[in-house]
């Protein structure tokens, strides 16, 4: 059930009580006040039968509404005339999280809350979530303020051509413009050594090919979003996933499309998307194109 607004909308937050939660209250209120939209604060409770073993399940309740007021007092107090709302969910997390994202603009989650494994990079409901949601999901990867790389402050967007991409170049604008920040838009193939380059083509052909797709699929965005004013691009060779780690110490957000050119329909994530979010050094967004449903 919801305590109240049960049709959130803006940015949707994830908060469990756990560092990861505190650290996602502080970048989501950053993010909805940069864009001028309401932040709603979600707490998913669900009863374990074997964790609760002598607590009545009305206790259970008060206690995660407790988390969610101690969450949203923290938001308000983080910033101060940003719309709040609370969201009191019961059941499954990473199902409730998924659900809600058809009516929100962006989910944020700490890549591992209070239920996560110390071994684990990732927690799962962060996961699960930005494999199905339908909408952008930034999952907060990295140490806050930490890294001095060569992308230091600006967004970075790993860019294959697919609908995915697409999509991920439009936020990564829209990031760059509403953040004042510079933004540098990078593709990155690796050759496989069983596939020979065809006559009379060599690699730097192959890459000036790709910095002319490039520029026609950035012109557009140029044009919308004209108060991003230092735009970067790079054409390299390289494993995709790598280039785009090397990329993230220091970037503000790193932002990459569920599956790119070479997924495969079957699997949650593509191996790019999912490389990063266990790996990267700075938060990671991922979205999906067009033609992925929640739950494809």
């Amino acid at each position: 059930m919801s305590t109240t607004n049960a049709e959130p909308t803006g940015v949707v937050v994830g908060y469990d009580g756990s560092d990861a939660g505190a650290r996602a209250l502080r970048w989501a209120a950053e993010e909805a006040a940069a864009r001028g939209i309401p932040v709603t604060v979600t707490h998913v409770w669900e009863f374990n039968f074997g964790a609760s073993l002598g607590m009545p399940i009305v206790d259970l309740r008060t206690v995660a509404q407790e988390i969610l007021e101690e969450g949203v007092e923290r938001l308000r107090d983080a910033a101060p005339g940003l719309e709040v709302r609370s969201d009191l969910e019961r059941g499954s997390a990473a199902a409730k999280l998924i659900e809600l994202s058809g009516r929100a603009e962006m989910i944020v989650l700490g890549s591992r809350g209070l239920g996560g494994f110390a071994g684990l990079v990732l927690g799962s409901v962060s996961a699960q979530v930005a494999a199905h949601a339908g909408c952008p999901v930034v999952v907060l990867r990295g140490e806050p303020d930490a890294g001095a790389g060569e992308e230091r402050g600006r967004v970075v967007v790993g860019v294959d051509g697919s609908a995915a991409a697409r999509a991920a170049l439009e936020m990564a604008f829209t990031e760059a413009e509403v953040h004042r920040v510079p933004l540098t838009a990078i593709v990155a193939w690796s050759p496989s050594p069983q596939v020979a380059l065809p006559p009379l083509v060599d690699q730097n052909e192959l890459g000036e090919l790709a910095e002319t797709r490039l520029a026609r699929l950035l012109a557009p965005l140029r044009e919308r979003h004209p108060e991003v004013g230092d735009v970067r691009t790079r054409v390299v060779t390289g494993v995709p996933h790598e280039v785009l780690l090397e990329a993230s110490p220091g970037a503000r957000l790193l932002v990459v499309g569920s599956r790119g050119l070479g997924g495969i329909r079957g699997l949650m994530l593509g191996s790019v998307s999912h490389a990063l979010l266990h790996n990267a050094d700075c938060p990671v967004a991922v979205v999906h194109g067009p033609e992925e449903p929640a739950g494809s």
